[in-house]
C-alpha cells in the first residue's frame, strides 16, 4: 500500500513515547537496510513483503514511527504485533484508528475513540484499510 501510516502511543489523550525495546524486538529481525541519517529502516518479511519504516530511537524510546509503501500479509502482522507490545495505535489516513486492544480506547484523544477498530492480526488491519 502506497500511503503513510503513523504509529503513536497515547496516555490520557496525549501523545506518549513508545518503548524502543518493543520496536527492536519486533522489527529489527526483519531489517535488511538501515540509514540512520534518515531515520530509515527497510523491513522485509519471509514471504517477500516489504515496508519502509521511519523511526528515531532516542534514549530508549520513540516518539512515533511512520510506515509507508508496505505490503499486506505478514508485514501487517508484524505491525499489529508491535502495537500490542508498545501499547500503541495505528493512525491510517482517512480510516479509523487501529488499537491492539480495547483498553487503549480510553487513552485515545476523544475525537478518535468512537470509530476506533481493535485489530489483533494483520488480516484485521487489512480489512479496515481496504474498506476506507
Amino acid at each position: 500500500m502506497s500511503y503513510d501510516m503513523v504509529v503513536q502511543r497515547f496516555e490520557q489523550g496525549e501523545a506518549a513515547p513508545m518503548e524502543g525495546k518493543a520496536f527492536l524486538a519486533v522489527f529489527e529481525p526483519h531489517v535488511d537496510l538501515r540509514e540512520p541519517q534518515y531515520r530509515y529502516w527497510h523491513i522485509s518479511a519471509d514471504e517477500g513483503g516489504t515496508a519502509d519504516v521511519y523511526a528515531a530511537l532516542a534514549g530508549g524510546t520513540l516518539d512515533s514511527l511512520m510506515i509507508s509503501r508496505f505490503s499486506a500479509g505478514s508485514i501487517l502482522d508484524t505491525l499489529v504485533r508491535y502495537i500490542g507490545l508498545a501499547d500503541a495505535v495505528v493512525l491510517p489516513p482517512g480510516c479509523p484508528t487501529l488499537p491492539a486492544h480495547e483498553g487503549q480506547r480510553q487513552h485515545l484523544p476523544e475525537e478518535l475513540r468512537a470509530d476506533a477498530v481493535v485489530v489483533t492480526a494483520g488480516a484485521d488491519a487489512e480489512r479496515v484499510l481496504r474498506s476506507c
